[in-house]
């Protein structure tokens, strides 16, 4: 125990002194193993037919509960998994056009699957090292501990050092399986984008999120960069681990973090429903008070977003883990959201507004974030959110309201119905945002049940001033020189009635500039319809063009079509006839006009963002 404790302390790894006694007894649960199969024909098969399905599920008219339709849509992408996974994840964010229902029915996408058999992972990483396994690792377990769609985790130890690591190896599949599946998906949206509503859904920039999360996570570099940076942000964070990364055996299908040896907060929370006295006497053997917990992590992710500019993104159960004393690990940083300055400043005002229930400067800061803008007037739109917002306010002030009726989540479920309403779409930034809340709250909302949300925003404003009072202290000389002669504190009255007055014009410019917004959204609106219909119509004059053809030409096509003695087929004989050139010219005609408009459209998108 001393010399584990001496290693620790000299890479700054977990004390062993903080791994809690375990809840209960692990069984067994062995990864099912299988052998690398390449079919790339097949798939695209598999998948079409696996869609074609899942629509005719969803047409079934008796068919009306979102979360029935949310559970079809979710066990069609869990299925084809890949790639299909990350799009129903990226699916699930969309709670301004999606009910609640079907959104949860999507966030319980688990990304599960068949582990490669032990020799194929000895290869792999022999290749990848360039040298024996042997000479890296002491021990290596070779049945993993778990498996997803891109790779599986093995518990090792390192013969240098002697610490023991968990070892992600990518499967050797992987790459070429996800950017086939994406080429796929990129051929589908070509459809998609004819279908009614398409531009609210983004389909474009919904491809683009989807190659983006597959060059992360396709790359272990990516994600060991990110487990270095947290590891050093979140230092200061109080009772908050981040696992060492050990960069020296890290390559791009490879990482090795240390070992946590904690209980997974998903462990917890279901041994909490099944044996709550189990709960309690574990707690007391390892000083842990749940609520405490359940702040810390909160304030943790406020303070990521706001003072760090990156965040976890998927802060769900399984990717928290609790140890002695309050304190907590977090796990699996494939999914980092990312801030810039100019978003994140009207999200924090956004947040900042709900904690001092300035819910029209919250409002403003929301729809300036927005994708786009309704197609009416802004005014309307501000009336409605407004009743929103005062309604989840309301919930927030009784105690005795469960936590998923005013927690920030329940707050979008409330906007979503005017949101869906006024045809507007919010941007990916404020999505993942909203997604790391969500994933969060479904452990917030079992160990703070009560929780005042608002309250709860106004004590990380506390603590982040405090944290900046304390960043101030360290001045330097010629600042002391002001602060004697008084002009510090001239100054800071000055800059006081400033920050007052430009709030003030700051919010009537929002307002200016939104309205202005919305009015241009109106004539960009007027001009995508006028070219939607223009791609509709020509479509299908060019299906009807080819068909009158064939049905004055070609006799089988006749028959089949059983046209003789028929009034459509008396119609069709008296049409002009024309020959095949003349079908051909015309056929092109109709193409030049979907492709211009096609263009319009494109060109409207790109200045619109």
């Amino acid at each position: 125990m001393y010399r584990a404790r001496m290693r620790a302390s000299r890479l700054k790894l977990l004390d062993p002194d903080l791994a809690p006694t375990r809840l209960r007894e692990r069984l067994p649960q062995p990864v099912e193993i299988a052998e690398l199969t390449a079919e790339p024909e097949r798939r695209r098969r598999v998948v079409l037919k696996s869609l074609l399905s899942m629509w005719g599920k969803l047409s079934n008219p008796a068919l009306t509960s979102p979360a029935e339709r949310g559970a079809i849509v979710r066990n069609t992408l869990d299925e084809l998994g890949g790639v299909f996974i990350k799009l129903g994840q990226l699916l699930a964010l969309r709670n301004d056009l999606f009910p609640t229902e079907f959104c949860l029915a999507l966030s319980d996408l688990h990304d599960r699957a068949t582990a490669f058999p032990p020799g194929v992972a000895k290869r792999c990483l022999e290749e990848a090292y360039g040298r024996p396994l042997d000479s890296v690792f002491s021990e290596f377990e070779s049945v993993p501990v778990a498996a997803a769609s891109i790779g599986q985790c093995h518990i090792a130890r390192l013969r240098k050092g002697g610490q023991l690591v968990a070892v992600k190896l990518q499967r050797p599949d992987a790459p070429s399986m996800f950017w086939r599946d994406i080429a796929l998906f990129g051929s589908l949206l070509k459809p998609l984008s004819l279908l009614p509503s398409s531009e609210l859904f983004n389909w474009e920039d919904a491809l683009w999120e989807l190659k983006d999360i597959v060059t992360e996570e396709l790359d272990y570099r990516y994600e060991a960069a990110a487990l270095a940076m947290f590891r050093k942000k979140l230092r200061k964070h109080r009772n908050i681990y981040v696992p060492q990364v050990f960069s020296e055996w890290c390559t791009p299908n490879v990482i090795v973090l240390e070992y946590i040896p904690g209980v997974f907060m998903s462990e917890l929370l279901h041994t909490k429903e099944t044996d709550p006295e189990k709960v309690l006497r574990w707690q007391q053997e390892n000083h842990i008070e749940l609520e405490e917990v359940g702040r810390t992590l909160l304030q943790s992710l406020y303070r990521q977003m706001f003072e760090e500019h990156l965040f976890h993104g998927d802060l769900h159960p399984g990717n928290i883990v609790l140890l002695r004393n309050n304190q907590v690990c977090l796990i699996d940083f494939g999914s980092v959201g990312r801030l810039d300055i100019d978003f994140l400043d009207s999200f924090h005002g956004y947040m900042k507004a709900l904690a001092e229930r300035d819910f029209e400067n919250a409002i403003l800061n929301m729809l300036s974030t927005s994708a786009n803008l309704p197609n009416v007037g802004i005014d309307s739109l501000q009336a409605e959110l407004l009743n929103a917002f005062r309604t989840w306010h309301r919930k927030t002030l009784v105690a005795d309201l469960p936590h998923r009726e005013k927690s920030v989540q329940a707050l979008g479920d409330y906007m979503q119905p005017v949101l869906q309403r006024y045809r507007m779409s919010m941007n990916w930034s404020f999505l993942r945002m909203n997604r790391a809340f969500g994933t969060l709250d479904i452990t917030i909302q079992k160990l703070l049940p009560t929780l005042d949300h608002p309250s709860e925003m106004k004590r990380y404003q506390k603590g982040a001033q405090k944290r900046a009072r304390k960043k101030a202290r360290d001045v330097r000389p010629s600042t002391l020189a002001l602060i004697r002669n008084g002009m510090i504190l001239r100054q800071h009255e000055e800059m006081n009635l400033s920050i007052t007055n430009a709030t003030n014009m700051r919010r009537v410019q929002q307002l200016e500039a939104l309205r202005f917004k919305s009015s241009l959204t109106k004539m960009e609106f007027l001009v995508l319809s006028m070219m939607r219909l223009v791609q509709i119509g020509a479509v299908a004059l060019g299906l009807a063009v080819v068909w009158a053809w064939l049905a004055q030409h070609v006799p089988q096509v006749q028959d089949a079509m059983r046209l003789h003695e028929s009034r459509l087929g008396n119609f069709i004989q008296n049409l002009p006839q024309f020959a095949w050139w003349e079908g051909l010219l015309l056929l092109l005609f109709l193409g030049k006009a979907l492709l211009s408009a096609s263009r319009v459209i494109t060109r409207i998108h790109e200045t619109v963002r």
